[in-house]
């Protein structure tokens, strides 16, 4: 390899050939070097895209998860809402069910207070009527025994005066035979 360096350091053609092969393999190192840098940029890039793509499928998977809890969040408070919805309405026709139940109830009690004022004055009305019956009751029956007193003694009188018209008329006659007699 010396003999060869000394050749070349002689020679001016060889000197420019390996001058020009220095420059080849230099130009080739060089495109070499280059090609692996960019190589390595180009892998470390391609790594963290990938990483990156992983990180981004990871996050997506959790915000699709987070969106089907969400649906499924969103679909029963839809649901909630509904039946929310259902029991206001419910609740406005029970509350409109009880106003009327309310007025039903307060004419109800207004009629009761007045039939039981009715109520109140006819049992009033009927003990007085009762007390009343009892005295036309009394009342009659001592003036049934009055008259029956009275039908007693009109009989007793009717037959005194039968008695004494019998009695008159027995004279009469005997009065009239002794004139015929006579």
């Amino acid at each position: 390899m010396n003999d060869l360096l000394c050749k070349i350091g002689n020679d001016s053609n060889y000197m420019f050939a390996a001058a020009i092969g220095l420059v080849v393999v230099l130009f080739i190192v060089l495109l070499v070097v280059i090609t692996s840098m960019r190589i390595k940029t180009y892998k470390d890039r391609f790594i963290n895209t990938q990483i990156d793509n992983h990180e981004k499928e990871a996050l997506i998977s959790d915000l699709q998860q987070e969106l089907q809890e969400l649906k499924i969040k969103n679909a029963q408070n839809e649901q909630e809402l509904h039946l929310f919805a259902q029991t206001k309405e419910k609740l406005a026709s029970t509350e409109e069910s009880l106003s009327t139940l309310q007025r039903t109830s307060n004419e109800l009690e207004k009629l009761q207070g007045q039939t039981q004022s009715k109520l109140e004055h006819s049992e009033e009305k009927h003990e007085n009527l009762l007390e009343e019956h009892k005295l036309i009751q009394e009342r009659f029956t001592s003036i049934q025994e009055e008259n029956s007193k009275l039908h007693i003694n009109n009989a007793r009188l009717l037959m005194k005066l039968e008695t004494e018209a019998r009695f008159l008329m027995q004279e009469k006659d005997k009065r009239k035979d002794k004139e015929d007699k006579s």
